[in-house]
């Protein structure tokens, strides 16, 4: 039983090594090139273009090149390089700021907006710009001259009312002109074998579902081929409407179908958590206080057995947790279109914190009452205790 919690252990620490491991630049310039990618006289033209434009506006255009992102998302490098504590993007209290994040190497870019400026950049106006005026000129190596179209591109958004819904009014027609062809430029062939799969994907979780939950049946003694003898027609005809749902709605479909994989994947982790470590957490620690209150274990040596029970419930909550908020916050970027470092920045940790210590204190509060009730119904136990007893 150790030798399995101490491979559950490794697991759970790997798992919680992620963390925000990385340095973060801090700012001190309008370009800051990192990357080496503009010669001296490039990146000085570009200052002085972008400290004459804050002067006359107050928004500050900011540029940062960097190598590589070691592993990190373009988006989540972006985000925290924006809020990190000593950069100041945009005028305190405005947060007028823009940061164009160039990670050559990685072949990404990445336009963070100030929320003084979100309402008139917006993430597609942010994606139209990288689309047309800094990807086609960077695939020419040509930097200085992408992010040059760029910037005059934000300022003329921000500067000119009329341009930017003429801009606005441009994507919303390229969305629905998008919208009009296949789904997300898939080939219909492509689509349609896609769909195929997804259908019996879901055709076999349905049946299976319904013999377990519903009719609380053996899953083994359905017989697809007796079904397709028995009504062979009508068959036919529903698997036929049902791919043409499927085919309609390809995009609902395929994203469910990842979200119920996740969903799958994640829930062994819950039951790891939930099951296996906080059941021997609630098991050792009902043990501990039963022992304690009939005397047999020491107030003073209780003390040493407090680490390991703490340790024991700690892991099992993160193992069994952890698993569910990250499905909570896949969802609410995939339905809802959230952005999941936002959401983050707006919850107080010091809440988070005092949340996680009472469930904690919680549970100990239940493994105190079992032990108690197990001693009440227990004949031969009696309440009691002593200071430095070890008998358990």
């Amino acid at each position: 039983m150790f030798k399995k919690l101490k491979i559950l252990f490794v697991l759970f620490f790997i798992c919680i090594q992620y963390t925000n491991a990385q340095d973060y630049p801090i700012i001190s310039d309008m370009v800051t090139d990192n990357a080496a990618i503009f010669s001296n006289e490039e990146a000085e033209l570009l200052r002085q273009k972008l400290v004459s434009y804050e002067v006359k506006s107050s928004h500050e255009i900011v540029v940062l090149t960097i190598p590589g992102l070691d592993g990190d998302s373009i988006e989540n490098y972006a985000y925290y390089v924006f809020n990190e504590e000593g950069n100041n993007f945009g005028k305190e209290g405005i947060d007028n700021g823009i940061l164009i994040l160039i990670s050559p190497n990685d072949r990404k870019v990445r336009i963070e907006v100030g929320d003084g400026l979100e309402h008139i950049i917006t993430d597609a106006f942010s994606s139209r710009v990288i689309r047309e005026e800094l990807t086609p000129l960077f695939k020419q190596g040509r930097y200085f001259e992408g992010v040059d179209a760029a910037t005059s591109e934000l300022i003329k958004l921000i500067d000119d009312p009329i341009y930017a819904n003429d801009f606005a009014n441009s994507i919303e027609a390229e969305t629905v002109s998008t919208t009009d062809k296949s789904t997300d430029g898939v080939h219909f062939i492509t689509k349609l074998i896609a769909s195929c799969v997804l259908l019996i994907f879901y055709f076999w979780v349905g049946v299976y579902g319904y013999y377990k939950l519903i009719i609380k049946k053996s899953f083994k003694t359905f017989k697809l081929k007796t079904l397709y003898k028995n009504y062979k027609n009508k068959f036919l005809i529903y698997t036929g409407i049902a791919l043409l749902i499927v085919n309609s709605f390809y995009v609902f479909f395929m994203k469910l179908f990842f979200g119920l994989l996740l969903t799958g994947f994640l829930s062994i982790f819950v039951f790891v958590g939930y099951f296996v470590l906080l059941k021997y957490a609630f098991t050792r620690a009902i043990l501990i206080f039963k022992s304690l209150f009939t005397g047999q274990l020491g107030v003073f040596i209780y003390l040493f057995y407090i680490p390991t029970t703490l340790f024991l419930f700690v892991a099992g909550f993160l193992f069994g947790s952890l698993p569910i908020v990250m499905g909570f916050f896949f969802m609410l970027n995939l339905v809802f279109g959230e952005d999941i470092n936002r959401f983050m920045a707006n919850v107080e940790f010091i809440y988070v914190l005092f949340f996680f210590i009472s469930v904690i204190i919680l549970l100990h509060f239940i493994a105190v009452y079992f032990a108690i009730y197990q001693i009440k119904g227990d004949y031969n136990k009696t309440f009691g205790f002593s200071f430095f007893k070890r008998d358990a």
